[in-house]
């Protein structure tokens, strides 16, 4: 349905981060303080000031944004995110940078499908998902434009005029068609190692349970205040579980790019595991 009125806003995607919440606070101070950590380490290990100073961005970029996607994909539980944020800065220590466009890609994805900002995705934020889905398309493979097929069918393309909904339901797959026609399809399987096939899998099978339980939601949208549904949080975890896995497993996306995500799934796993656990060790009062 349109918003009333009949416009479409203009985006509807942003996320502002209140330094009021004490939780956002914290997560300002940690990335501040990712920033200078890595710029010394990089200043110690004797690069110049400035490519130190973009080494101090990507371990701040990985933590933020490693909490950024934990807060979307587990929406009740704020420890999930800095459990996220803490596997985000040891990936980009250990293993070095992600991909930050493919991450930014994946929260757009995210909000667009669970609707966290409460509200349908405006004309921008649809034209920006379209952009860099092609980007990556190109860039990274063209199985990227079916990947966010799902994400399509979650922004309400019928509040748009018939022509538009039809030319953009049809994009991504002939998209799809001519970036893998250009690319010479890319079916060449890569050689695994043990850390491509273990880790990625086992995170996805931790998260399952997170899935098939997380039946209410106490989170609300931030434009409207109305309470998220459950069903649209378990596609957008289920979505990003999927891609994730099928970038990494064909070899388009290395474990390093996109450490952030699997950070993010593990702290959610993490997290929901956590309060079951403190639910049920809560003893219950006795029958009077």
């Amino acid at each position: 349905m349109r918003p009333e009125g009949g416009r479409i806003p203009v985006s509807t995607i942003g996320r502002p981060v209140d330094p009021s919440y004490p939780t956002n606070l914290a997560i300002l101070v940690l990335s501040f303080l990712t920033l200078i950590a890595g710029l010394v380490t990089c200043l110690l290990q004797g690069e110049a000031f400035g490519a130190s100073l973009v080494g101090g961005l990507q371990w701040a970029g990985s933590v933020f944004l490693a909490w950024v996607l934990a807060r979307e994909a587990d929406p009740d539980r704020w420890y999930s995110a800095f459990l996220a944020a803490a596997g985000g800065l040891a990936s980009t220590v250990l293993l070095g940078p992600p991909g930050f466009v493919l991450l930014l890609w994946f929260v757009l994805g995210l909000r667009s499908i669970s609707r966290t900002p409460g509200a349908s995705p405006g004309v921008l934020d649809v034209v920006g998902l379209y952009g860099i889905t092609l980007w990556l398309g190109f860039t990274v493979h063209w199985i990227v434009a079916l990947l966010a097929m799902p994400v399509i069918f979650f922004i309400d393309l019928c509040r748009f005029p018939k022509a538009l909904r039809v030319g953009a339901a049809l994009a991504l797959p002939a998209a799809a068609i001519v970036l893998g026609i250009a690319r010479g399809g890319q079916i060449a399987l890569p050689e695994w190692g043990w850390v491509e096939i273990v880790l990625p899998t086992a995170i996805a099978a931790m998260v399952v349970p997170v899935i098939v339980g997380y039946r209410r939601v106490r989170s609300v949208g931030d434009r409207t205040g109305e309470p998220l549904k459950p069903r649209r949080v378990q596609w957008a975890i289920a979505w990003a579980v999927a891609v994730a896995l099928i970038l990494t497993l064909i070899g388009s996306a290395s474990t390093q790019e996109l450490a952030p995500i699997w950070a993010a799934l593990a702290g959610t796993a993490l997290g929901w595991t956590a309060a079951k656990l403190l639910r049920q060790a809560k003893p219950s009062n006795p029958v009077q």
